[in-house]
């Protein structure tokens, strides 16, 4: 049994869809759902379970929907003779581990925010008979600041192949006008949440664009960007970004991009990043905690310090970004500074483009689904 909240869009919701479709070769899959409202990711072929239990307001309210759906997945795991359970973020793992019967419980912990939320990671550790981080550096928190039964890694999947498909397909005829316009193209990926950082990138984005004028930049993702329609429209630069929003195919714009940029306060293991690299695209990101170091340095403890730049194996990995949340126009911080510099630098410096577009590709092929389902049956078979 794998358990997700919802399938409509993001990484841990990407990687329980692909880990479903991957599994079902050669297990008996059931995918419970939360709810499967707005689901986008392909489950075809897969015995998918839809609690029809969304998220609820008020304390008590999300306290009786855990209850019932604690008690839905329970009966499942018994009627469906479930023996491994697994479950992708922090309120199905809550409801894996508390739903627990004969079956074996693995917990997922898909982003390094979740570790800040101390009592809930405790009861899951505690509980779960196997905790899976999906990169080195939060194992190794997790194992350092919550007892745990088993604990390993298993970096994200990307499929390759499918992503060399779609990347082919045409993109609609409003985002063609905007990307034939003159001048490269800047994108990043993401919900419009604030762990994203979208309004450093937009202020990097305008330090850019007074040295190089003839810039654009696209940011894909569902959400509420209001916000930052306005800061860019302050800045100027209202007509240089586009908001695409949510897309089922995000690899046709992508491939047509010139540079990906991350600029996220923390994330689990970026699969944009990943995706991005497939696509051909050199990238410069944040060295936040957990996945930009793993994936563009092969010995990722070299870059420990997060407030350096380093030209890394694969990439470019960035100081974060320091202060709260700032939409002002005229405020720019040194790191937004600093990242327009790096942003520029690469634009601009052909051989050192080249050179990242290239490692780009290379260090993509790492991040297979074929490496990922055999790393997966191995941990599976070693329960049996």
């Amino acid at each position: 049994m794998l358990i997700v909240p919802m399938l409509d869009q993001g990484g841990l919701e990407r990687v329980c869809a692909e880990t479903a479709q991957l599994l079902k070769k050669e297990y008996d899959v059931h995918l419970v759902v939360f709810n499967t409202t707005g689901m986008i990711y392909d489950v075809s072929g897969v015995d998918v379970i839809d609690l029809n239990m969304g998220a609820v307001e008020g304390r008590i309210g999300k306290a009786v929907n855990v209850f019932r759906r604690v008690q839905r997945v329970g009966k499942l795991k018994k009627q469906l003779g479930i023996h491994l359970s697994y479950s992708f973020g922090p309120t199905a793992n809550l409801v894996n581990v508390l739903s627990k019967r004969k079956d074996i419980t693995w917990a997922g912990i898909r982003g390094y925010g979740a570790l800040s939320s101390k009592g809930s990671m405790k009861l899951i550790c505690s509980l779960a008979d196997r905790v899976i981080s999906c990169t080195r550096i939060m194992e190794q928190e997790i194992a350092r600041c919550f007892r745990v039964k088993g604990i390993a890694t298993l970096y994200n999947p990307c499929d390759l192949e499918g992503i060399e498909q779609l990347a082919c397909q045409t993109v609609s005829e409003t985002f063609q006008t905007f990307l034939k316009r003159p001048g490269k193209t800047i994108v990043s990926m993401g919900r419009a949440h604030d762990v994203k950082g979208f309004w450093h990138l937009i202020k990097s984005f305008y330090l850019v664009k007074k040295q190089v004028s003839e810039l654009k930049l696209m940011i894909i993702g569902d959400g509420d960007y209001s916000a930052y329609e306005e800061l860019a429209g302050a800045l100027g630069i209202g007509d240089a970004v586009l908001f695409t929003g949510i897309l089922q195919n995000p690899f046709s714009l992508l491939a047509k991009a010139d540079l990906y940029a991350l600029t996220s306060q923390s994330e689990g293991f970026p699969n944009a990043l990943i995706e991005a690299m497939a696509c051909g695209i050199p990238c410069i990101s944040v060295n936040c905690k957990t996945g930009p170091a793993e994936i563009l340095q092969e010995n990722y403890t070299v870059c420990a310090d997060q407030h350096k730049v380093y030209h890394a194996d694969y990439g470019i990995l960035m100081p974060i970004f320091q202060g709260e949340k700032n939409l002002e126009a005229d405020s720019f911080s040194v790191e937004e500074e600093i990242f327009a510099q790096e942003m520029e630098k690469i634009l601009t410096d052909d051989v050192l483009y080249l050179h990242y577009r290239e490692m780009a590709v290379k260090r993509a092929k790492a991040f297979g689904t074929e490496g990922y389902f055999k790393n997966l049956v191995k941990m599976i078979e070693e329960e049996w």
